[in-house]
């Protein structure tokens, strides 16, 4: 057979092919054939795609739900009608019975084996309604699930027994269970967190982490005197609203006329809160309003950025900020973020509404548990060493083309601000 390489038959190729693969492919060599094959699947799949509407007809919220949170096998020929309703929307206006009979769903559905079913429902009935699961919750233990831990947020007595047996027992996922008692918080577990970091039990070598790091993710740290939460209970979602509408008065990064020490870049406000009136009087800060100093540019970092707050509402750069941020954070241009004067209306919801950041929710907020994109991270003050309170965050998300979190916290007694942004 003769090994002399041949030019491909298309006139705009260079490669040379062997006389065997010109005969199997028509004079063209494979990736002009392969081109070729994925236009023609490209055409067959345009000309023969049809979307398929799972929600004609459907009616029943609880069915909508099952359908919109089963997972379906991707096919390149159907195109599935998206829902008619948001997961927020249709988790928010749900009944009572309603609520019960996705609970017994949930439950089911890890019985059955379709485990992603029933997560998904329980995850946002944890995060969207106030309803009690731990019917649900005692159905997962006997199938040994314990995941999302969110779903276990204020389980009663016997699901938290349940999961302390079988930690003894060993036959569970430390790390799930630990979250699991994390978002239960009640005073047993708080002992018995504190109990466990006075004599270490024998599985403690097997946690990557310290059980401080899971309490973290229930919002709160263990102290001396007890359970320290770390969050505000009250919680109102920021969302944008047209020149017409009322707004409130919180604003967004305005620049404050002076320069980052570290990058030269406009210091901004990552918002301005105002403290006289208003519903945001829980946040039990004195003065007339509460700004929140920040760099836009070196908080992305890696770093806190921390600024004292005066009594005359005004903010100045803490001088236990670092020296210096790495010299490849500075060369590259560095706008405002999207929410710079955007006017927006505070809508209250429940703590957490919006705490697991792959529901999609708008997750930026005043008050309430953060969003976090990655683990908690919550700023020591760096006047008392006190975890700082989660104050607020803004999802530049929420607009096309960005992305990432800046997150707000606070040290009331100390007057210190600090803020900090994650992102996939």
């Amino acid at each position: 057979m003769s090994s002399e390489r041949i030019p491909c038959k298309n006139p705009d190729c260079r490669s040379t092919i062997l006389p065997a693969t010109a005969k199997a492919n028509d004079g063209l060599c494979a990736p002009c054939i392969g081109r070729i094959r994925r236009a023609e699947w490209d055409e067959y799949v345009r000309q023969n795609r049809r979307t398929v509407n799972l929600y004609e007809s459907v009616t029943d919220p609880v069915e909508i739900i099952r359908i919109m949170l089963t997972h379906r096998k991707h096919d390149p020929l159907i195109e599935y009608a998206p829902s008619p309703i948001s997961t927020e929307q249709v988790f928010t206006g749900l009944s009572t019975d309603q609520q019960r009979r996705l609970s017994t769903l949930a439950a089911e559905a890890v019985a059955a084996g379709e485990t992603d079913l029933g997560q998904n429902i329980a995850k946002s009935l944890a995060t969207l309604t106030e309803t009690n699961l731990d019917e649900m919750l005692q159905c997962w233990l006997d199938h040994g699930n314990l995941w999302p831990t969110v779903a276990f947020r204020r389980a009663g007595a016997s699901v938290r027994d349940r999961i302390l047996e079988q930690i003894a027992a060993g036959s569970v996922d430390l790390n799930h269970a630990l979250g699991a008692l994390a978002w239960i918080g009640d005073s047993v577990v708080v002992k018995k967190f504190a109990e466990w970091e006075k004599s270490p039990p024998v599985w403690r070598s097997q946690l990557r982490v310290g059980l401080g790091a899971y309490a973290l993710e229930g919002g709160w740290e263990l102290t001396e005197s007890g359970r320290r939460n770390l969050y505000f209970d009250e919680c109102y979602a920021l969302e944008i609203v047209s020149d017409d509408t009322p707004a409130s008065e919180v604003r967004l990064l305005n620049e404050t006329g002076e320069k980052c020490p570290l990058c030269g870049d406009p210091l901004v406000h990552l918002l301005e809160i105002p403290m006289r009136g208003g519903p945001l009087g829980f946040l039990r800060f004195a003065g007339a309003s509460l700004p929140v100093l920040t760099c836009e540019r070196c908080t992305c970092w890696n770093m806190f950025a921390f600024a004292r707050v005066g009594w005359a509402g005004d903010a100045k750069w803490h001088h236990a900020n670092p020296d210096s941020v790495p010299q490849h954070s500075l060369g590259f241009e560095f706008g405002r973020g999207p929410w710079q004067g955007k006017r927006v209306a505070l809508k209250q919801r429940p703590a957490i509404h919006a705490v697991d950041w792959c529901m999609q929710l708008s997750s930026s907020q005043i008050g309430g548990m953060p969003t976090w994109v990655q683990s908690p991270a919550y700023p020591g003050c760096p006047d008392c060493d006190r975890a700082m309170m989660f104050l607020a965050q803004i999802d530049n998300g929420a607009f096309s083309g960005h992305e990432g979190t800046y997150y707000a916290f606070i040290c009331g007694d100390c007057r210190v601000t600090a803020t900090t942004y994650q992102q996939t």
